[in-house]
C-alpha cells in the first residue's frame, strides 16, 4: 500500500473510532453488549485457535498419501561368512560390510483411513467450538443483573428527582408563610431535612451507578462515560413461546458426531492398505561369488498390507462406542431436567411480577390522592407539614415499588430468554 493512502486509511479509522466512542458515551443497549462482550472476553479466542488447529491436522492428514522415503545405513563386522571362488580364483575375506537401502512406499489405497481421520478432525473442532459457545452463554446472565441493575437505579433517580421537585416547591411556599408570620421555623426546617436526605440518597446511587458503568465497560471492552444512557430493552410478550436454543444442546449433539466419526475411523482400520514399494540396496564391498561379485539389489512391485489386530477389538469398540452415547445422552437428559425446571421457577416469578404490578397501580394512584388531600389540608392550616412530608414519602415509595417490580419483570423476561437459550 502506498505511504499517503496508508496515512488516508489510518485517519478514517482514527475518525470512525472517534465517533464510535462518542456514540458509546451518550446510549447503549442490551443487545450490542451482548455482542462486544462476547467478542472483547478472552475465551473467543479460542475460535481462531481451534480452527487453525484443525486447519493443520488435516493437512497432515492429506499427506499420508505423499510418497515415504526410508534410508538406512548399516556398518558391521562380519565374521564367519563363508567364502566362495571358482577354480584358480583367488579367495578374498573382507570382514566389514556397509550396506545402503531405500525403500519408497506409494500409498494406493488406504482403506479410507485418510477420510475417516479428516472427519475426526472436523468433529472434534465442532465439539471444542460448541463447547466455548457453552462457557461464553454464561456472560449473557452476568450482563443482565449488571445492565438491570443501571436501569433500576436510574428510575429510582428519577422518582427522588420528582420527589425533591416537590419538596422544593413546598420549601418555596413555606418559607415565603414563614416571612410573612404564618409558618413556623420548624416546618422550613423538616422540609430541608427531608430535601437533604434525598440527596444523601442520590449520592449513594451515583456511586453504585458508577461501581455498575465500571463493570460494565470492562466487560463489554468499550470505554463508557459515567453518564451513558442505557436503552430500556422491548419486554417480551409471548416468552413461553421460545424454543430452546442452549448451545449445550448443540454441544451434546457434536459430541454425539464425534463419536460417530471415531467408530467409522476404527471401522477403516480393518480394511486392507495397497501401496506401490520400491526397494534399492547397495553393499560395499561387494560379496564375492567367484568371477562375479553382488553389490547391488533393486526391487519394485505392488504391496497389500492388512492388521487384523484391530479385527478381534471390533466387538468391543461397538459396545464402547454405545456406552459413550449413552453417556452423553443421559448427561442432555440431565441438562434439559434442569433446565426445564429453571424455566419454570422463572416464569412462576413473571407471573408473581406481573400480579404485583396490577396491585401497585392501584396502591400508586390511591397514594397521589391521599398526598393531595394532605398539600389541601396543609395549605388551609388542617395539616401539619410532618403529616404532609409522610405522605409524599409514602406516595414515592409507592412509585420506587412499581418500578423496581416493573424492573424485576423485566429481568426476568430476559432471563428466561438467555435461559431458553434465545
Amino acid at each position: 500500500m502506498e505511504p499517503h493512502k496508508r496515512k488516508i486509511r489510518e485517519g478514517l479509522l482514527s475518525v470512525l473510532l472517534m465517533v464510535t466512542q462518542l456514540s458509546w458515551a451518550q446510549s447503549i443497549n442490551l443487545d450490542s453488549c451482548y455482542a462486544l462482550a462476547k467478542r472483547n472476553y478472552p475465551l473467543t479466542k479460542q475460535f481462531d485457535l481451534i480452527e487453525k488447529s484443525k486447519e493443520y491436522s488435516i493437512s497432515n492428514a492429506n499427506k499420508a498419501y505423499l510418497p515415504q522415503v526410508s534410508l538406512n545405513a548399516i556398518g558391521a563386522y562380519l565374521n564367519g561368512m563363508p567364502s566362495v571362488s571358482m577354480p584358480g580364483a583367488e579367495a578374498t575375506e573382507e570382514n566389514f560390510q556397509l550396506i545402503g537401502i531405500a525403500q519408497l512406499n506409494q500409498t494406493i489405497w488406504d482403506g479410507g483411513a485418510t477420510r475417516a481421520q479428516k472427519n475426526v478432525i472436523r468433529a472434534t473442532a465442532e465439539a471444542d467450538k460448541a463447547n466455548v459457545e457453552v462457557n461464553l452463554h454464561t456472560l449473557r446472565e452476568r450482563l443482565n443483573q449488571l445492565y438491570f441493575g443501571i436501569l433500576v437505579i436510574d428510575e429510582q433517580v428519577k422518582h427522588l428527582n420528582i420527589l425533591n421537585e416537590n419538596l422544593q416547591r413546598n420549601l418555596n411556599k413555606i418559607q415565603l408563610t414563614k416571612d410573612n408570620g404564618y409558618a413556623f421555623q420548624s416546618d422550613v426546617d423538616e422540609v430541608k431535612a427531608e430535601a437533604l436526605n434525598i440527596e444523601q440518597k442520590k449520592i449513594e446511587f451515583s456511586y453504585t451507578r458508577k461501581g455498575y458503568i465500571f463493570m460494565l465497560s470492562y466487560l463489554i471492552g468499550q470505554p463508557l462515560s459515567e453518564n451513558v444512557q442505557l436503552a430500556r430493552p422491548v419486554a417480551l410478550e409471548s416468552y413461553a413461546n421460545l424454543g430452546n436454543n442452549r448451545p449445550e444442546l448443540k454441544y451434546y449433539s457434536n459430541q454425539r458426531s464425534l463419536i460417530e466419526a471415531k467408530s467409522a475411523f476404527n471401522t477403516v482400520g480393518n480394511m486392507p492398505k495397497i501401496s506401490l514399494m520400491g526397494v534399492g540396496m547397495m553393499m560395499q564391498p561387494g560379496v564375492g561369488f567367484g568371477t562375479s561379485t553382488f553389490d547391488h539389489l533393486t526391487l519394485a512391485g505392488m504391496s497389500v498390507t492388512w492388521n487384523t489386530g484391530n479385527l478381534y477389538k471390533t466387538s468391543n469398540n461397538k459396545q464402547l462406542d454405545k456406552i459413550q452415547s449413552d453417556m452423553i445422552n443421559n448427561q442432555q437428559e440431565t441438562f434439559e431436567f434442569n433446565n426445564t425446571m429453571q424455566l419454570k421457577q422463572i416464569s412462576a416469578e413473571i407471573e408473581k411480577h406481573q400480579a404485583i404490578i396490577i396491585k401497585d397501580n392501584e396502591i400508586v394512584t390511591l397514594k397521589e390522592k391521599v398526598t393531595q388531600s394532605y398539600q389541601l389540608k396543609y395549605d388551609n392550616g388542617m395539616a401539619s407539614m410532618n403529616d404532609l412530608l409522610t405522605s409524599l414519602n409514602r406516595e414515592s415509595e409507592a412509585k420506587s415499588n412499581q418500578t423496581l417490580h416493573n424492573m424485576q419483570l423485566l429481568l426476568s423476561l430476559y432471563n428466561y430468554k438467555t435461559v431458553s437459550g434465545n
